[in-house]
């Protein structure tokens, strides 16, 4: 009797193990997407990314003298600012005491060096073929998913703002991704590879041989990064790469397509592109997430901001109002997250990235007000349309 007791319990402790938890989902209804949260409530995520710049050099003070240099302390406070601000969720980079409060973004850590903002000397491409970076590559996917079974995960973000436009890549860095590979040493897998490549039937002949292989490259690196992370966490939606307006190849895009959920976009200026949007949409098949954006405002201590700069606060609240009231009212897009929680100054480029909250802690206003009110508006007309 013994014996059987604790084969049932046996079993149903390996039940309770392997159960799954309820995980965010995309409902379509009528052509109209929505998240739909764990618990079944249907919403728009509105977000804000770099919360984690708490202790950048800059607001460091602040994290030591007021915080304690405790993110638990920080994360309650910034918790309670995006609520009171009407936002929903954390956006990306997070820190770990605030992912216990609110649904958020996780991303990986870059899985090639290939981002467009990276500096020369730190931007470089991988022989995606090779095995031992493959290997590499699989790894930071793993410590990716470290939080599979944190309630607050909407999804998984891969690499910010690749590389992938062969002209432009050229143009800043002086080579692209077949550049790299084409010179690799000839006993080298992506060498090897491109060789072979030259002898095979093109994807589509509209393409040159180079976008071919580009879009080669492509196939072998979303198959490798797509097919781990579903393992790894097949419960859990994937947001893709989060692609620069403009700068991605739809036939790069397009080899993304059978692994990820959403096609995630970084808008560069301040007025909302619907024709851009509504093409993506079209071409992919997809909903679309705008993961990270702003127009921001020179200041007292600041002149020269990233993002396309407005001339004051209330003009660029203003215009983050007109942009949201539009965003809204595609029924394909299913959030938008706002760059920086505190302000973040990169010395390096002599630009302040601005955020909702000045580095001494004081939030700005009238900035704040305005976007709350705005906020507070697309959750009642998100309501209303998205039924």
């Amino acid at each position: 009797m013994k014996k059987y007791l604790t084969i049932i319990f046996f079993i149903i402790f390996s039940c309770f193990c392997n159960a799954q938890i309820d995980r965010f989902k995309i409902q379509k209804t009528n052509n109209s997407y929505k998240l739909i949260s764990p618990t079944g409530n249907s919403f728009f995520s509105l977000g804000i990314t770099h919360t984690q710049a708490l202790n950048y050099p800059n607001s460091m003070k602040i994290f030591v003298n007021k915080y304690k240099n405790d993110w638990s302390l920080a994360s309650a406070e910034i918790y309670r600012n995006l609520i009171s601000w009407e936002f929903n969720t954390a956006g990306y980079g997070a820190p770990k005491e605030l992912r216990k409060l609110i649904p958020f973004m996780m991303p990986s850590q870059p899985l090639v060096e290939n981002s467009s903002w990276l500096e020369k000397e730190k931007f470089f491409f991988s022989d995606i073929f090779d095995f031992e970076v493959k290997k590499e590559i699989l790894n930071k996917i793993q410590n990716m998913t470290s939080e599979k079974d944190n309630p607050n995960l909407i999804g998984y973000f891969w690499t910010d703002m690749p590389m992938w436009n062969l002209k432009k890549s050229k143009e800043k860095f002086g080579f692209n991704w077949v550049d790299y590979i084409k010179n690799l040493p000839e006993n080298s897998a992506g060498r090897i590879r491109y060789e072979k490549f030259k002898n095979e039937p093109l994807f589509d002949d509209s393409l040159t041989f180079e976008e071919n292989f580009l879009k080669l490259i492509a196939k072998e690196y979303y198959k490798l990064i797509g097919e781990e992370t579903k393992r790894l966490d097949p419960g859990t939606l994937i947001f893709g790469e989060r692609y620069a307006m403009h700068r991605v190849p739809t036939y790069i895009m397009e080899e993304a397509l059978p692994y990820i959920d959403v096609v995630s976009i970084q808008p560069h200026d301040c007025d909302f592109n619907e024709i851009y949007f509504r093409k993506i949409h079209e071409i992919t098949g997809k909903p679309i997430m705008i993961c990270d954006h702003q127009c921001s405002f020179p200041t007292e201590k600041y002149r020269y901001t990233m993002w396309q700069q407005l001339n004051n606060q209330t003009e660029v609240a203003e215009k983050h109002s007109e942009y949201l009231n539009e965003v809204i009212n595609e029924s394909y897009l299913i959030g938008y997250h706002r760059c920086q929680y505190i302000d973040r100054f990169e010395p390096t480029n002599n630009l302040l990235k601005q955020g909702m909250v000045k580095e001494n802690g004081e939030t700005y206003e009238p900035h704040a007000s305005i976007i709350t009110r705005t906020n507070k508006k697309v959750k009642e007309i998100f309501k209303e349309k998205r039924k």
